[in-house]
């Protein structure tokens, strides 16, 4: 036995010297022998080199940026090698003395952004000169890091001005100490990590802004995505080598690692998690008001650095031949696909100088054609990376709007006709649909009627900890207490759905229609949503007007529960345990804002709704009185008064103990009229009963008139 590819030329020449020293008694033999040693060499040839040594147009260009990189010293035109693919090489830790200043800035970001003094520190900072002749090129990428972070934290952690507010010019807003040298730099990417123990367990923040987990496990999880980029990065090499040789058999092999590696990163995505048992966990009210909005542009025409700016997206779509950037997403994704370095910018034109789609399904062979299914499936799938991103981001979009965040960094939210993180979550769908992908039918199971008849006064109350969450979907009721500590995507989010009917949302997130997740749900089924039969249409509508009341005041006692972890949460590293820095005063203060802006307007307006129920149903029940009161609450656009100031610790508990007592008395009251409600089926309401709820009524909207302030 031997093994073939162990062959040294040696022994190749020893076999050629073998058959001349050999002596056939007929030519025909010799020719017949000679035929086989050809045979014989072609074969140990295709074994021993099976692809050629053929250079492909991606393997080209990072050749190329690494030549250019090394000649110039630094890598301003763009992170790209093989040993480190999209990250840099290097880190510069400090700027040279003259700009100490601004390293100096750097290290104090946390203590200012905690003590709101950002905006003093900057305008009293002095103007540095960041030409060329000033300031070296090698420094560039740090000084760009540091001004860029600073000039992000002055806008959005520090001031008033609303998210959606947008200027002509940076300098409209960032004094000149700031804005002169950010717009010399501002033209070099930046990164703010090292490249060494790429995985989020081994990295730290070199430039934080604030210091805390969050942001050291969501720029963590980013990076770390990017170092797995760089295997993925040799396999399209591989995968285009093997296309140029048309070697489907090299080309299955990069296919598969492919396909492991897109697994592997959406294991890592995954460490971006909302639920508090989790190591990596993030707490996702504290993300909205620190992290979130940070990369929210504030000048006209910018896009911000959203998910679109990570080089991996772009690298994929172009290797699996995404062809359709149709969608809000795909369009930003090439805006920003234009304001990227020369050296990937050209790695991505290389990547569709080769079209391995196009091999593949020219190729008539079945195993490879199933083999690039399988991976381009783990790429946009619903089940792979993209549809995992999606689920992600729709249970932190869906808390971060219902505290009152206002826009996505680059604007989804706006449409009046659905909730803010639905309209986001259908935009994402709809971008990754535009791969091509193809998901398995849906699955529709079918739900055994249970003899539990909950109804809509039950499913309200329950939305507490001393009560359990419940909520309801399709028309059954469910209780997930139970789970939420080990929900993927954290308590937070299903305590802040509770006592409501879900059934869109879970729609929109996938969770009615896929298997494993619904079969789940079902084992937390308690019972299904009973709804009392009413003999008229007046009835009816006056009972599911009071419903709509009832499940806004639910949902609003929920948001303004998640408000208490505003208090103990870390908003920076230095946040100390109850005590009320200027940083969480200044959010706590945001959101009484909203309560007195946003939320009771709208119960008020759907009183005023329940209202009109009740005049239809019956004209002589006098309404006139609680109209009067419910005037100045409904108007949404109206500032209805001055915010509680929190000045310290206890007061601020006062102050948010005070105001969640009164949302659960006007939930309690709401309760109270449904409980009448459903106890009763009638043709119309008689007016005794009319009258009572009007008079509950009543006393619901001297709630909300004590937390308007009025």
């Amino acid at each position: 036995m031997f093994s073939i590819a162990g062959l040294s030329s040696g022994s190749i020449c020893n076999l050629i010297t073998l058959f001349e020293n050999c002596h056939f008694e007929s030519p025909s033999l010799h020719g017949v022998c000679l035929a086989l040693l050809i045979a014989f060499l072609f074969y140990l040839f295709l074994a021993t080199a099976k692809t050629p040594n053929i250079s492909p147009p991606c393997e080209i260009i990072i050749e190329q940026a690494e030549r250019t990189n090394r000649r110039n010293g630094h890598e301003n035109s763009g992170f790209l090698s093989k040993q480190a693919g999209f990250l840099p090489l290097e880190t510069m830790k400090t700027l040279p003395p003259t700009h100490a200043v601004w390293d100096q800035l750097a290290a104090d970001l946390p203590h200012l952004v905690q003590t709101q003094s950002v905006r003093k520190r900057v305008t009293e900072m002095p103007l540095l000169d960041a030409s060329a002749e000033a300031l070296s090129e090698i420094y560039l990428q740090r000084a760009a890091s540091i001004l860029g972070i600073t000039a992000h934290v002055f806008v959005r952690m520090e001031g008033s001005e609303p998210l959606t507010r947008k200027y002509a010019y940076h300098s409209d807003i960032l004094p000149p100490s700031l804005e002169v040298p950010w717009t010399v730099v501002s033209n070099f990417t930046s990164t703010c990590l090292s490249r060494s123990g790429v995985t989020l367990e081994n990295l730290d923040v070199l430039i934080p802004a604030i210091g805390t987990k969050e942001e050291r496990v969501f720029i963590g999880v980013a990076i770390e995505m990017a170092a797995q980029t760089i295997p993925i990065l040799h396999h399209i090499i591989e995968a285009q080598r093997s296309v140029l040789a048309r070697d489907n058999s090299s080309l299955k092999d990069a296919i598969r690692s492919l396909h492991l590696l897109s697994k592997q990163l959406t294991k890592t995505l995954g460490k971006l998690h909302a639920n508090r048992a989790h190591n990596s966990h993030i707490n996702p009210i504290l993300w909205t008001l620190t992290m979130a909005n940070l990369g929210i542009p504030w000048v006209t025409g910018v896009v911000g650095a959203a998910g679109t700016a990570h080089p991996f997206f772009h690298m994929m779509d172009e290797f699996i031949g995404r062809s359709k950037y149709k969608t809000s997403i795909g369009r930003e994704a090439q805006t920003v696909r234009e304001t990227y370095p020369i050296h990937r910018r050209q790695f991505l034109e290389a990547i569709m100088e080769v079209s391995v789609p196009e091999y593949v399904a020219a190729s008539a062979d079945p195993e490879l054609v199933n083999f690039w299914t399988i991976f381009t499936y783990s790429y946009h799938g619903n089940d792979g990376l993209l549809g995992f991103h999606r689920r992600k981001a729709f249970g932190f979009l869906a808390v971060s709007f219902k505290i009152g965040r206002g826009t996505t960094i680059n604007g989804l939210g706006h449409k009046q006709k659905t909730e803010p993180w639905q309209e986001a979550d259908r935009e994402l769908e709809n971008a990754r649909l535009e791969r091509h992908c193809h998901d398995p039918d849906e699955y529709d199971p079918k739900t055994e009627p249970t003899s539990n008849k909950i109804f809509i006064s039950q499913l309200i109350k329950h939305n507490s900890e001393e009560t359990g969450h419940w909520f309801s979907a399709m028309g059954s009721v469910y209780d997930p207490s139970k789970f939420m500590q080990r929900h993927p995507g954290g308590d937070t989010v299903i305590a802040l759905y509770s006592g409501q009917d879900i059934t869109d949302s879970l729609k929109a997130v996938g969770h009615l229609t896929n298997p494993s997740t619904r079969s789940r749900l079902e084992s937390y089924r308690i019972g299904t949503l009973e709804r009392p039969k009413f003999n008229s249409s007046l009835a009816d509508e006056l009972y599911m007007a009071t419903v709509d009341l009832g499940q806004k005041a639910a949902e609003m006692e929920n948001v303004h529960r998640a408000n208490f972890q505003l208090l103990d949460g870390k908003f920076t590293i230095l946040d100390e345990p109850e005590v009320l820095t200027p940083s969480k005063a200044r959010h706590l203060f945001d959101a009484k804002n909203r309560l007195q802006d946003e939320h009771v307007p709208a119960l008020a307006m759907l009183v005023n709704a329940l209202l009109d129920s009740i005049a239809r149903v019956n004209t002589k029940v006098n309404i006139s009185t609680i109209r009067a009161q419910l005037v100045n609450l409904a108007e949404s656009e109206t500032r209805l008064s001055t915010a509680t100031l929190f000045s310290e610790y206890t007061m601020a508990v006062n102050t948010l103990q005070k105001d969640l007592s009164r949302l659960t008395k006007v939930k309690e009251l709401v309760v109270v009229l449904l409980e009448n409600l459903e106890g009763h089926c009638f043709t119309n309401p008689e007016q005794s009963q009319l009258e009572f709820i009007v008079e509950t009524l009543s006393r619901a909207v001297s709630e909300l008139v004590m937390l308007a302030g009025k």
